[in-house]
């Protein structure tokens, strides 16, 4: 059913209503305040209609609210307290090169004490909090050093580390096409921007509803009861002979002919199951391209597998 709402109004709703779910996982929430956050998301999706077709469709429509609200507090920093801020930045630097990462959130929480205006102390100590698997603390860190400086590339990738780390790769793509935005030609951002798709796409197949999930033609061609109706069709005479009209109608008519070519292309891939059965399937299909089928069965099989080799990368 079509809404009667401003969509303009339903995307402010669908947004606070990501806020709210997002501080339900990552929020520092007591039980009681929980259970009035989750009632608060019921009420404001049934008075707004936010319904699944609704999130879906302004699923691109994703904001970080907090990122849009710029109350600074107004902070007086001296000169002395900026020096030392970044001695204690320096010393941290040296605590991540030696590995010594405690320390180092030791020293950028002191410098970020001296002095919370400074964007890089936060995405520094980001980055000392992911190497201590602290991600959320790292994704608050970054956040903050986004807020201080809005068009801070380097932590908006971090953002995009930390989310990936915590298997959010939606969150974890949109940071990294931020990133690229204020730091186009970064490559580790790019390869990172590219593992991050594939989790994400990977992970979308195998939560779909199984009648949505792309067809597993492995699967298919070794099932035991298709090979046997195939062997029972290619025995039989009168399924020959019709296979030979609808080659004949295929150089007339193009829905036929691509019908024609989808055959062609199952029979290639059916060798791995069965070479004999694939064989006799092409002869029937394209009796003129006897010799060649074998060869185009082997390079589909081929190309068919090269994904799985970049999902076995290491991160």
């Amino acid at each position: 059913m079509e809404s009667s709402f401003d969509p303009k109004k339903q995307c402010l709703v669908f947004n606070v209503v990501n806020f709210l779910q997002d501080e339900l996982i990552n929020g520092n929430l007591n039980d009681e305040r929980k259970e009035s956050v989750e009632v608060a998301i019921q009420c404001l999706e049934t008075a707004f209609e936010i319904d699944g077709d609704t999130k879906q469709k302004l699923g691109s429509e994703k904001l970080d609210l907090l990122s849009l609200i710029n109350i600074m507090p107004k902070v007086e920093v001296t000169e002395e307290q900026r020096n030392k801020a970044e001695e204690c930045k320096n010393r941290g630097n040296t605590r991540m090169k030696d590995s010594l990462y405690n320390e180092a959130v030791a020293e950028y929480t002191e410098a970020i004490r001296l002095n919370p205006t400074n964007a890089v102390y936060y995405c520094n100590r980001a980055a000392a909090y992911s190497r201590l698997e602290r991600h959320l603390e790292a994704i608050n860190d970054c956040k903050e050093a986004i807020r201080l400086d809005p068009a801070y590339g380097k932590a908006y990738g971090r953002l995009g580390i930390a989310y990936s780390n915590l298997n959010r790769y939606e969150e974890a793509r949109n940071a990294y096409l931020t990133a690229l935005k204020y730091d186009p030609g970064n490559t580790m951002i790019e390869t990172n921007l590219k593992l991050a798709e594939e989790r994400l796409f990977a992970n979308m197949e195998s939560a779909a509803p199984p009648e949505h999930r792309p067809m597993d033609i492995s699967q298919f061609i070794n099932n035991p009861s298709v090979i046997n109706m195939a062997t029972q069709m290619l025995s039989d005479r009168n399924f020959n002979n019709m296979l030979m009209q609808i080659m004949s109608l295929a150089e007339s008519d193009p829905q036929i002919n691509a019908l024609f070519q989808v055959g062609q292309t199952m029979a290639q891939r059916m060798q791995s199951a069965d070479p004999n059965i694939a064989e006799r399937l092409r002869r029937s299909l394209d009796p003129q391209n006897q010799s060649s089928g074998s060869e185009g069965g082997t390079t589909n099989e081929s190309a068919s597998q090269k994904p799985n080799e970049t999902d076995k990368k290491p991160e």
